[in-house]
Order: C-alpha cells, then sequence, then structure tokens
C-alpha cells in the first residue's frame, strides 16, 4: 500500500554490513506430513506480524522493534528497500525478529500504491532496469540474519489495466523471481497482490512463487481460504496486509462519504481474524503468516482508518495485535466515542460554524482530552484527499458539545472526533457534512 522511496545505491554500498558474528539464516517452505511449513534453520515458523513503515526515522527503528516484539509480533514486512533498510534489519535482529523485505515492481496504471504508469507490454528497457535493481538489492541484503522471505511487487496486477498489460507482468515476474532464485537459494519468494487478482495469473505464468501474499481486509479473511481452495490453489499463502473493512468496501452514507468501522469494530475484526478466520488453516499448514497494516505513526485518513499508531498515540489495531498474537487484552476497557453527531450548522462572519456532540464510553479517570479535524476525499490532489487537517473548538453549551469551526471548501467532508486519554491511547469517530456555499445550510450525515 506504500511506495518506496528510490534506493541510493552508493550510501547502500556502504551501509550494508552485517552485524559482527551473525550468521546468515535459511528459510524454507517445506511439506511436512503432507502440509506446508515455513521453516528458519529448520525450525517451524509462523509469521506474527505487521507491515511496517517506521514511528518516524532510522533512528527510532530499535525502540520501535522493542516495542513491538513486546506485542507478541516476530515478523516485519516492508514494500521496498531504500538506504534505511540495513537499519531496520539490525534492529530487528537485535530483537529477534525476522523481515520479509519488499522488493517494488512498478505499478501498471494509477491507483491506490502510486501514480506510475508503467507499461510491462513494451517497455524492454525498463523491465531490464526494474530486474537488475531487484538483484543488487537481493546481493546486498540475502546474508542479513532477519531477512525471512521476499516480497516482489504489491497490488501491480490490481492496478494493470488490461489482461495483456496483467499477463505480460506476470510472465515478467516468472523471470524476476527465477533470477533472485539463482541468486539466493536461501528464502522463499511470494508475490502479493489484493484479493483473487493476482490469484489466475501467477497460477498460470509465475509457476515459480514458493507462496502467495493476499492483501485482505475486514470480513473477507473469513471468506479467502475457501475462495483459494475451490480455485484450486495448493501453494501455502500470507495474508500480507490485514486490518478493518476497508474504505473500498464500506457502505456510503446520505453525503456520499464511506462509514468508518468503530473503534470497536476495528479491535474485533484484527483479534478475530487471527484467532478464528486464519487458525485453521495455520493449523493445516495453509496459512503461513499474517501481516496486520500498519506500523506507522502518520496523521492521515489511511493511518487513522487502519494505522496501529497516531503520533505517539496507539490506536486499537495496537490494542487489538497484542491479543491476537499474545492473548493479553487491555487491562481495562479502552475508551471509546460512542458517538459523534453534528448540528446547528451556521455562517458568522468569523467563518462556518457547527455545533457538534461527543459522547463518550467506558472512560476511567480524568476525562480524555477531545479534538477535532476533517479529511476532504473531493480533494483535487492525492496530497488533499489522504490528509486529515486539525479544526478549531471551542466548548459548547454542554459539557459533551463543543463549536467546531468548518473548513472553507466546497462538498462533503468527514468529521473526526478525536479522544486521547491519560494512558496515550487515541479513541475516534467519524461523521460528515456537506458543505454548502456561505448562503445556504448545510446537512449533517444522519
Amino acid at each position: 500500500m506504500k511506495p518506496v522511496r528510490p534506493l541510493l545505491l552508493a550510501l547502500l554500498l556502504a551501509l550494508v554490513l552485517i552485524p559482527a558474528g551473525a550468521a546468515d539464516a535459511k528459510t524454507a517452505i517445506v511439506r511436512v506430513d503432507n502440509q506446508w511449513q515455513l521453516q528458519v534453520d529448520g525450525k517451524p515458523y509462523i509469521a506474527r506480524g505487521v507491515t511496517f513503515s517506521g514511528s518516524s526515522s532510522s533512528a527510532a527503528y530499535e525502540q520501535d522493534c522493542a516495542k513491538l516484539a513486546a506485542l507478541g509480533v516476530n515478523t516485519l514486512r516492508t514494500w521496498g528497500v531504500s538506504t534505511e533498510t540495513k537499519y531496520l534489519l539490525d534492529a530487528a535482529h537485535k530483537h529477534g525478529m525476522k523481515v520479509m523485505v519488499g522488493l517494488w515492481l512498478r505499478q501498471g496504471q494509477p491507483g491506490a500504491e502510486s501514480d506510475d504508469s508503467f507499461d510491462y507490454t513494451r517497455d524492454t528497457a525498463g523491465m531490464k532496469k526494474q530486474l537488475a535493481d531487484t538483484l543488487t538489492h537481493v546481493k546486498f541484503f540475502k546474508d542479513h540474519p532477519a531477512v525471512l522471505a521476499w516480497g516482489i511487487g504489491n497490488e501491480v496486477l490490481l492496478n494493470s489495466p488490461n489482461d495483456a498489460a496483467k499477463e505480460a507482468y506476470a510472465r515478467f515476474l516468472e523471470k524476476v523471481v527465477r533470477e533472485v532464485k539463482k541468486v539466493d537459494a536461501s528464502h522463499p519468494v511470494i508475490s502479493v497482490d489484493a484479493w483473487m487478482f493476482g490469484v489466475p495469473w501467477w497460477e498460470k505464468f509465475t509457476p515459480s512463487l514458493d507462496a502467495y501474499g493476499i492483501n485482505v481486509y475486514g470480513g473477507g479473511v473469513h471468506v479467502l481460504p475457501d475462495t483459494l481452495q475451490k480455485a484450486g490453489v495448493v501453494k501455502p499463502w500470507f495474508i500480507t496486509e490485514f486490518g478493518a473493512q476497508g474504505e473500498w468496501d464500506a457502505p456510503k452514507d446520505a453525503n456520499g462519504v464511506p462509514r468508518e468501522p468503530t473503534d470497536a469494530e476495528k479491535y474485533d475484526a484484527i483479534v478475530d481474524g487471527w484467532k478464528n478466520a486464519l487458525a485453521p488453516h495455520v493449523q493445516a499448514g495453509r496459512c503461513l503468516g499474517l501481516f496486520v497494516f500498519n506500523y506507522s505513526a502518520s496523521f492521515d485518513h489511511t493511518s487513522l482508518w487502519l494505522g496501529m499508531l497516531s503520533g505517539t498515540s496507539t490506536r486499537p489495531a495496537w490494542h487489538a495485535v497484542r491479543e491476537a498474537y499474545t492473548g493479553q487484552k487491555p487491562a481495562a476497557p479502552l475508551p471509546q466515542v460512542a458517538s459523534v453527531t453534528i448540528s446547528d450548522v451556521k455562517r458568522e462572519e468569523s467563518g462556518t460554524w457547527a455545533l457538534v456532540r461527543v459522547v463518550m464510553k467506558d472512560t476511567a479517570g480524568a476525562p480524555p482530552q477531545v479534538s477535532f479535524a476533517y479529511n476532504f476525499r473531493g480533494g483535487a490532489t492525492r496530497h488533499e484527499r489522504d490528509s486529515v487537517v486539525r479544526l478549531e473548538a471551542k466548548a459548547g453549551p454542554t459539557p459533551d458539545s463543543w463549536r467546531v469551526r468548518m473548513p472553507n471548501v466546497k462538498g462533503a467532508i468527514k468529521l473526526y472526533a478525536l479522544a486521547k486519554d491519560s494512558s496515550g491511547h487515541l479513541a475516534a469517530a467519524t461523521t460528515s457534512v456537506a458543505l454548502p456555499p456561505a448562503s445556504q445550510a448545510a446537512t449533517p450525515s444522519p
């Protein structure tokens, strides 16, 4: 879901030293008692993972890995390599963790991943360069003891414009996989795509993959295993991204804004997905592991919906990952924003103001700090569509109400009510309001 920053080869050459005294670890996917098994140095290994963007810079990677290890996480997944990859591998190894190292391949059309438009049907020189770059990365990192596997490409088939492009990419991917295996026979090679979009193309044109990586969200995780079996898939698979129901699947409210799951629904999706939907398939040797999306401290639309952190605050996914992988529940119920409603939207001399009522649930101790922000999915640029912007707010006429100044945009916005408690957990709930020209009244979502 994240594009990778370009690799500065000169810096990487200077950085890619293996930790002193470390021995590379061999990973394999083998058949044991007629079941697939992921092994590290001959011992069974189940990936209890998260996707990883980091809380800030590489200087924080060691602290990040220590925190994730305490949650029961044993594996990280990246989308590509950069000058910071070596630092992440070192930090992961220090804390007993492995990394599925992403090897980015360009997208065939603008989409969720990037605004790239690479032509796999014609750009021979571009494919040659991508293959060379990929092999360079593999050679540099293959002996690092934290490497678990290679994850080549992410949702390229989903973002391919037509069947000809999909076939061309899948054939190119087969060439990349074969060449990677010539360079490194000690780590499995997978490719990643969304839902079942990649499976038929991999099955037909990319037979050298050791396993499939599938990104799936929400209730789809309960349906996927049977769907794979009905499609005749015999190879093992990882869930390479997972979380609550995504925006692309969510029903829309009266203002056309996708309804975001509640914090409780986000929490339950992760715990249920691992313990109930996937557990039988892990036991049966079909599913080799899970990566919950995403360890990042960003404050934006995707991170608030699916992320484990928001700045230094924890979100529901943080606590859900810990329960899923260790069985440890929060010491006390996490506070939740039970409801947020908008009324009395008025144009004043200082701007457009709305009365917003926020009802909390499961709060203990000091009242949480409430604030507001908005997201405008109708923005002209990707940056605008993804940005979450703080809003000015004043105390309202009742203890659970605030007067919030609306942004100067025309159209439906998503309004966030955010509540941070004394333990550093950030609760959130959303609603929407359609902001009209100044002379008209706005329409809150029911």
